[in-house]
């Protein structure tokens, strides 16, 4: 217990001071691109949304109530990151608020590397190596603490299931609470390497006759997954009502050169996916020195060899079914990678007859040929960088000479490679402007805003352009409801025909100007959507002509930003339509949907098509909050059945409820819902609620693994049996 407070203390001290410096050099170091644009204000909601009382299933501001929960990346069912997200919902400052959250997180992460590093008998200071190679090699700083926080919240989590596997003893309690954290942190790709790792751990067990050890296994896998239903759940859930390309995506694989970075150090050339690859795979070129030292020397390889080949085979595969098998791999492939040179060059420091000879040498100046020459095939011009050459030549020539000194030889090497190999200056990713609403400004809560953006405006550094508004989420701070979208995993299916980024930006596609000629993009869609509010950057600022002609005013500009309105008073929730169009399902056209003028198309697996009237009902007292909207209607006491339209976003899991009847749910203008009310009903309360199976059934299987945690652990005992008390590794 006091080596675990040890580790603890030593990772807390190494973490806030990196995040403390990395803040003092750069302000805002860690609040960048989708981090500041849709991570840091969706927790801001999450935590607000805590502190009334609210549970953050949907959102307020993201599609007029987009799903929170059923986005997965904000975590709304791992207590840890609610309880954060909450916590640091009170710092006024938003870069603060993100050094803050990737302090914690990063701490929790090198914490378990310490504990993992203890597992494979390494020392406090190889621990301390392996948590800088976890948690702080390059990619994930670029990538996971400084772009997607998602990515680091579940690699926070990850060591520790790891530890749990591989120690001796095996804890039922630390297994499943590791393994619950980690799927229901967010990241989709941590929950199939983590299952990649357990089916590994599962297949050594039974290699080795610990038939205990690998009934335990599947059996604490199983409670944790009960204990996840809800949050996996919801997450398929809300797949079913998304639009996401199905086919593969070779723009984000490895390449296959790619993973010869790993045994030939410093090795540097033009990457098909990356803009240089030994900068992405880079352990702090160190350990690859015991990469390459444990592959000529074969005598014991370990078996988590095999799991770095299946990890690398991941990344060089194409996407599957939306999911970018690709580089995102890095995040577990460095690690393990890392552990396994790091293990290597550990166990030579008690061996002074160990050297560094001439097929270590041979090895770098073959680096230093290659990259020259794969960039030459390729047709690219080489980046030199001399740099790692001359770190690994000075670390293999002072670890033959210093013999007694290779333990902090190794700790300072590989510190100062992790660094060396960090940039204070982004590495091709985004930092957009922000800034709080000005008093007296244009743009205000009273309106629904749509910012009209394009991408490469987005990156424009002029500060005539940079308007508080204009970049998606940052907006609900100021608790604006903006039409943005925060999530890669659920885009509109009401804005196919255009080009939608998370960072609220349009862009001008032939789609999008067939559009406007017509009339859809300033009449009749913005009524559907309920939008009031236009910013127009100067790419958009054609469209002037067509919003004139549809009611809409110049209210002015802020910088090159035209600011346009329509005095239209806030749109109702619900509506009752006199007349609507059927589709069957899968067979409405966006050309349909987006009409200015007509009725209202809806999408019905099990109505006939065709143009229906229907009866006037009328809509009175209506009432909404995050998770539900309520309306008093009149008898609809006509030959006819009467269709309510409402103008809330349509996920799967929203349920329609007259008086405590259930009533039949249409998806309406590929966007919103609409309810059928039948002939003869009488006044009442209409109802929608966003109850999903998942929220049901996950507190049943999440009270179902609980109780089989408990029992297990009961049954088991704390203790192993002999056969367990092998080393797992």
């Amino acid at each position: 217990m006091n080596q675990n407070f040890q580790d603890a203390g030593l990772s807390f001290l190494l973490c806030l001071v990196l995040t403390a410096v990395a803040e003092i050099a750069s302000p805002g170091f860690f609040l960048l691109d989708d981090v500041q644009s849709h991570f840091i204000p969706g927790l801001e909601e999450v935590g607000q949304a805590w502190r009334a009382g609210e549970v953050p299933l949907l959102s307020r501001y993201s599609w007029l109530a987009g799903g929170l929960a059923g986005e997965y990346q904000y975590g709304t069912f791992n207590p840890i990151i609610q309880w954060a997200a909450v916590v640091t919902s009170y710092i006024p400052s938003m870069a603060t608020r993100a050094a803050v959250l990737v302090g914690f997180f990063a701490w929790i992460a090198s914490w378990g590397s310490l504990r993992l590093a203890r597992d494979f008998d390494l020392k406090w200071w190889a621990g301390l190596c392996l948590a800088g190679i976890v948690c702080l090699n390059h990619y994930a700083l670029e990538i996971g603490w400084r772009a997607w926080l998602p990515m680091g919240f579940s690699l926070a989590w990850f060591p520790w299931f790891w530890h749990s596997l591989a120690r001796s003893r095996l804890s039922l309690p630390l297994l499943v609470t590791s393994l619950t954290l980690t799927l229901t942190a967010g990241w989709p790709f941590t929950v199939v390497a983590a299952a990649s790792l357990g089916v590994f751990y599962f297949l050594l067990a039974l290699s080795r006759r610990q038939w205990r050890r690998a009934g335990l296994l599947v059996a604490g896998a199983l409670c944790a997954l009960a204990l996840s239903s809800i949050s996996l759940g919801l997450l398929i859930e809300y797949s079913q009502s998304a639009t996401r390309s199905q086919r593969p995506n070779w723009q984000y694989r490895l390449g296959g050169l790619d993973g010869l970075c790993y045994f030939l150090p410093g090795l540097s050339f033009y990457s098909e996916t990356m803009e240089s690859s030994n900068l992405h795979t880079s352990l702090g070129w160190i350990p690859c020195l015991g990469i390459l030292g444990a592959w000529l020397d074969r005598k014991k390889l370990s078996p988590l060899w095999w799991l770095a080949l299946v990890w690398f085979a991941l990344g060089v595969a194409p996407s599957v079914g939306g999911m970018r098998f690709s580089v995102r791999w890095l995040y577990y492939l460095n690690p393990i990678m890392g552990l396994l040179g790091l293990q290597w060059l550990a166990q030579q420091t008690t061996d002074p007859k160990h050297r560094f000879g001439w097929k270590i040498w041979t090895a770098l100046l073959l680096a230093q040929i290659l990259g020259p020459a794969f960039d030459l095939g390729r047709g690219h011009p080489h980046r030199w960088e001399f740099g790692p050459f001359l770190l690994l030549a000075l670390f293999c020539w002072s670890w033959n000479r210093l013999t007694k000194r290779r333990e902090i030889l190794l700790t300072a090497g590989v510190w100062l490679g992790l660094l060396a190999a960090t940039s204070l200056t982004p590495l091709g990713l985004h930092r957009f402007p922000s800034a709080r609403l000005p008093v007296a400004g244009f743009v205000n809560a009273e309106r629904t805003w749509l910012s009209l953006y394009s991408w490469q405006e987005l990156q424009d550094p002029r500060a005539e352009l940079v308007v508080p508004a204009r970049y998606g989420n940052l907006c609900m701070v100021e608790r604006l409801p903006m039409i943005n979208g925060y999530s890669p995993l659920f885009t509109s299916p009401l804005i196919r025909a255009w080009s939608f980024s998370n960072a609220g930006s349009l862009d001008p596609t032939p789609e999008t100007v067939a559009n406007v000629a017509k009339g859809a993009l300033p009449g009749g869609l913005m009524d559907k959507l309920g939008i009031t509010g236009l910013l127009l950057s100067p790419q958009w600022q054609p469209l002037a002509p067509h919003l004139k002609a549809n009611q809409w005013k110049l209210l002015g500009s802020e910088g090159l930003v035209q600011c346009w309105v329509r005095d239209r008073a806030p749109m109702t929730i619900f509506q009752s339509l006199p007349e609507a169009r059927f589709c069957v399902w899968g067979k409405e056209t966006t050309a349909a949907a987006l009409e200015p003028k007509g009725p209202a198309v809806v999408r019905s697996a099990d109505h006939p098509e065709g143009k229906f009237t229907f009866a006037t009902v009328q809509c009175d007292k209506e009432q909404s909050g995050r998770n539900w909207a309520e309306v008093k209607l009149s008898a609809n006491a006509g030959p006819q059945a009467a269709l309510i339209g409402v103008r809330r976003p349509w996920f799967q899991g929203y349920r329609a409820f007259l008086n405590g009847r259930e009533l039949r749910l249409h998806t309406m203008n590929l966007q919103h819902m609409a309810v059928e009310v039948p002939a003869g009903s009488p006044a009442g309360t209409l109802q929608i609620l966003y109850r999903p199976h998942s929220l049901r059934f996950g507190l049943i299987l999440g009270l179902f693994g609980l109780l089989g945690t408990l029992l297990l652990h009961r049954l088991a005992g704390s203790g192993a049996s002999q056969a367990d008390l092998q080393k797992a590794r």
